[in-house]
């Protein structure tokens, strides 16, 4: 596994009480889990492919289950939260002109962050779909802040005539629902995205979310 694709575990201090050991273990969990899913893996080949002797992972995380739960609870406890607000900061203090320059900056920026990161999601999305505590704790870790500031970008938006005066909460299903299914198939299906793709997908939600077109 890259070094890049383990960056979001490091800058959030995940690391700091593991050894070199652990975190090859670690790795060598996120490249299995990824590739096979959690159900098709084994502990023995997480092992070869970390280099390490399978008791290594017993003794550190306890079962398979507890190497997932290693992997899993840190993104929704302080990785999830933390990018949230890093997103925030970044990304939602801007007065956007344009509805395409909202949408052009945010994809982009998401689609990115997917990316550097695919493997770790496709372990956290399959646990979001079979595990209701997972869901429970993401939903309960998301910021108050990120909808607070998602509403009022949005509520700005409407204020100038760029986005189509519809509840919030149906916007955010449209943005998802397309959205969403452009990132879902380069996480599980191997779509290489382009940037042109990445465009046309903000051209088609502009227009959808114009209010020239309702």
């Amino acid at each position: 596994m890259e070094a890049e694709e383990l960056k979001i575990f490091v800058d959030n201090h995940v690391f700091d009480d593991y050894t070199a050991k652990q975190v090859r273990i670690i790795s060598a969990a996120i490249d299995v889990f990824a590739r096979k899913g959690y159900a098709n893996s084994s502990t023995h080949e997480i092992a070869v492919e970390a280099g390490v002797a399978e008791g290594n992972i017993f003794s550190k995380f306890g079962s398979k289950h507890g190497l997932l739960e290693a992997i899993v609870q840190p993104v929704v406890e302080s990785i999830f939260p933390a990018t949230i607000n890093a997103f925030i900061s970044d990304r939602f203090v801007s007065d956007y002109q344009t509805l395409r320059d909202f949408f052009g900056t945010v994809l982009h920026d998401r689609a990115k962050f997917v990316r550097a990161n695919a493997k770790v999601l496709r372990i956290l999305i399959a646990e979001l779909v079979y595990n209701q505590s997972v869901r429970d704790q993401v939903i309960k870790n998301v910021p108050a802040g990120y909808l607070i500031a998602l509403n009022t970008k949005l509520n700005q938006l409407k204020a100038t005539g760029e986005l189509v005066n519809w509840d919030n909460r149906d916007i955010l299903r449209m943005i998802l629902s397309v959205a969403g299914g452009f990132l879902a198939s380069t996480l599980f299906f191997d779509f290489q995205a382009t940037p042109t793709m990445e465009d046309h997908l903000i051209t088609a939600l502009t227009k959808a979310l114009t209010p020239d077109n309702h």
